[in-house]
C-alpha cells in the first residue's frame, strides 16, 4: 500500500503535490477556525482538524467514501464545514464514473446536513426547505459544475484518442500501400528484366561459339538490350510523382516472346485453345507474366528442351501454362523469389498457381485465373478497437451537459432569488430579532432598551393583540423573517412597554388578522 502511494505521488508531479498540500491546508483551516469560534463542544475542533486532511487525501482515491465519511463527521460536530462541503462535492462529481453514485452521495450528505441542524433546534418544514436551498448552493451547484467539467474533458480525451487512432491507422495504411507498391515494382523488374537478361545471356553464348550469323546475333543483343532499357524506364517512371499502375502486357505479345526465345536456339511452340474473350486488365497481365516467367525459367534451366506455351480459354477460367522437357542448365541456382512473387500476383488476380516437375522429367508452371477477377481484393487493414460511435458520443455528452447545466443554473438561481428576497425584506422592513427581544429585560432603563431597538420613528404604536399595560407607553416591532417562519399567521409582533423611564413589560404574540 505504501509503495502504491509512492508511485501515485511520483506520477503526480511536483506542482500537483504542492497544489494538493496548499488545498488541504486551506480547507483544514477554513473548517477548523469556525468550529473553534462556535464552541459546540470542546472536542469538535480537534475532531474536524484531525479528520479533514485524511478526508481530503481519500477524495483522490475513493470520493464516495470520503464524502460519506465527511458527512458523518459533520453530523457529530454541529454541521459540515462550508469549504469542505464545496471541495468534496466537486471531487465527488468529477472523480466518480457513475452518475447514480454521485446522486446517492449528495442525498446522504443532505440527510446528514439536515440531521445536524435538527439536533440543534426543532426543524419545521419551512426550515427544512431553507436549509435544503443552502445545501443546494454549497453541494449541488459545485457538483454540477464539476460534472460539466468532467464531461467536457471526457469528450476532449475521446477526440484526442480518436485523432491518434486515425493518425496511426492512416500511417499503417500508407506503410502497407508503400510495401505493396515496392513489391509490385520488384515483381515487374524481375519478370521483365529477368526475361530480357536471360535472352541476352543466351545470345552472348551464341556469339562466343562463333559462326556466320554473329552479326545477326549481335543485332538481337542490341534489340533485346534496348527493349530491356525501355521496360526499365517504364517501371522506374512509376516511382515519379505522377506514376500510376504498371503497363498491362497483352497476351497478343506471346508470339513476340516465342520469337525472341527461338532466336536463342530454343524450340518454342505457342498453343491457343478455346474461344478468346475480353479479359480484365489484371487477369491479362497476370497471365502474360506467368508465361513470361515460365519461359524464362525454361531457358535458364532446360535450354535445348522443347517448350510449350499454352493459353486455354475455359468456360469459367483462363489457363496459362508453360511446359518444358528436360534440357541443359545454363544458369546457376536461383533463390526462388520469382515464383513467390508470381504466386502473389496470381492470388491478387483471384487465381491459383501450380508449379512442379512433369512426368517426363521436365517442368510445368500453370495458373488458373477466374474471369471475375477484375479488381484485387482490398488490403487487410488493422481493425479499429470497438467502441461507441464518435457522433453518438458527442450527442449524448451534449444532452447530458445541457441537463446538468439547467439543473445547476436553476439551483443557483433559486438560492440567489431566495437570498435576494430575504435581503429586500430586511432592508424594507424594520424588524427586531429574537435575540434582541430576549436581551431586553424588564426593569432596564428605557434608554438602554431603546439603544437595542431600531429607529423609534419606524416603530408602530400598540396594535390590537397582546395584553394591556395600564399607564404604559407601548411600541410594537415586527419580528424578523426567520422568527416568523414557524408561526401560523406569519405575523409575529414584539411589544415593549415603558413607564417612568423603565421597561415594565415585553410581549411576543401573533397579530390576529
Amino acid at each position: 500500500m505504501i509503495s502504491g502511494w509512492r508511485e501515485r505521488i511520483s506520477a503526480a508531479g511536483t506542482w500537483r503535490l504542492v497544489y494538493e498540500i496548499c488545498l488541504v491546508t486551506l480547507v483544514t483551516a477554513a473548517a477548523t477556525v469556525p468550529a473553534v469560534a462556535a464552541s459546540w463542544y470542546p472536542l469538535a475542533p480537534w475532531l474536524i482538524g484531525l479528520t479533514t486532511p485524511p478526508l481530503m487525501a481519500l477524495r483522490l482515491i475513493n470520493p464516495p467514501v470520503a464524502y460519506a465519511a465527511a458527512a458523518l463527521v459533520g453530523l457529530g460536530t454541529g454541521g459540515q464545514s462550508t469549504a469542505l462541503t464545496v471541495v468534496l462535492s466537486a471531487s465527488l462529481a468529477y472523480r466518480t464514473d457513475r452518475g447514480r453514485h454521485v446522486v446517492a452521495g449528495l442525498a446522504f450528505g443532505w440527510v446528514c446536513f439536515a440531521a445536524s441542524v435538527y439536533w440543534e433546534e426543532p426543524l419545521t418544514v419551512e426550515w427544512l426547505v431553507l436549509y435544503s436551498a443552502v445545501f443546494a448552493l454549497l453541494a449541488c451547484a459545485p457538483a454540477g459544475v464539476a460534472r460539466l467539467v468532467r464531461r467536457r474533458r471526457t469528450l476532449l480525451t475521446a477526440m484526442h484518442r480518436r485523432n491518434v487512432q486515425l493518425h496511426t491507422r492512416q500511417g499503417e495504411v500508407a506503410r502497407q500501400a508503400q510495401a505493396r507498391e515496392r513489391a509490385r515494382i520488384a515483381r515487374d523488374l524481375h519478370d521483365s528484366l529477368g526475361h530480357k537478361l536471360t535472352l541476352i545471356s543466351l545470345y552472348a553464348g551464341m556469339m562466343r561459339t562463333g559462326g556466320d550469323d554473329r552479326e545477326e546475333t549481335a543485332d538481337l543483343v542490341r534489340q533485346t538490350s534496348a527493349a530491356a532499357m525501355t521496360e526499365l524506364r517504364q517501371i522506374l517512371g512509376l516511382l515519379g510523382p505522377d506514376g500510376g499502375q504498371s503497363s498491362v502486357r497483352p497476351l497478343s505479345g506471346l508470339d513476340e516472346l516465342a520469337d525472341q526465345a527461338r532466336a536463342s536456339g530454343a524450340r518454342v511452340e505457342v498453343v491457343r485453345e478455346g474461344e478468346p474473350r475480353p479479359l480484365a486488365a489484371l487477369t491479362e497481365h497476370a497471365a502474360y507474366r506467368v508465361i513470361q516467367e515460365g519461359l524464362t525459367n525454361a531457358l535458364r534451366h532446360a535450354h535445348g528442351g522443347a517448350i510449350v506455351l499454352l493459353l486455354r480459354y475455359e468456360p469459367d477460367a483462363l489457363i496459362a501454362a508453360v511446359t518444358n522437357t528436360a534440357g541443359q542448365r545454363v544458369a546457376g541456382a536461383t533463390s526462388g523469389q520469382g515464383l513467390l512473387g508470381l504466386a502473389e500476383r496470381v492470388r491478387i488476380a483471384n487465381g491459383m498457381l501450380y508449379h512442379g516437375p512433369a512426368p517426363d522429367g521436365g517442368f510445368r508452371l500453370a495458373a488458373t485465373l477466374a474471369y471475375a477477377g477484375d479488381e484485387p481484393a482490398p488490403p487487410a487493414v488493422e481493425a479499429v478497437p470497438p467502441g461507441p460511435d464518435f457522433a453518438s458520443l458527442v450527442d449524448r455528452d451534449r444532452r447530458r451537459s445541457r441537463l446538468v447545466l439547467v439543473t445547476t443554473a436553476l439551483s443557483i438561481a433559486g438560492f440567489l432569488l431566495l437570498c435576494g428576497a430575504g435581503a429586500w425584506l430586511v432592508a424594507t422592513l424594520v424588524v427586531v430579532d429574537r435575540e434582541t427581544w430576549e436581551a431586553a429585560r424588564i426593569g432596564d432603563s428605557e434608554r438602554a432598551v431603546r439603544d437595542l431597538l431600531p429607529d423609534p420613528d419606524a416603530a408602530s404604536t400598540a396594535t390590537p393583540g397582546g395584553r394591556a399595560v395600564p399607564g404604559a407607553v407601548c411600541v410594537d416591532y415586527q419580528a424578523a423573517l426567520l422568527d416568523q417562519v414557524g408561526t401560523d399567521t406569519g405575523e409575529m409582533i414584539y411589544r415593549f412597554c415603558f413607564r417612568d423611564g423603565v421597561l415594565v413589560d415585553k410581549q411576543a404574540f401573533e397579530r390576529t388578522p
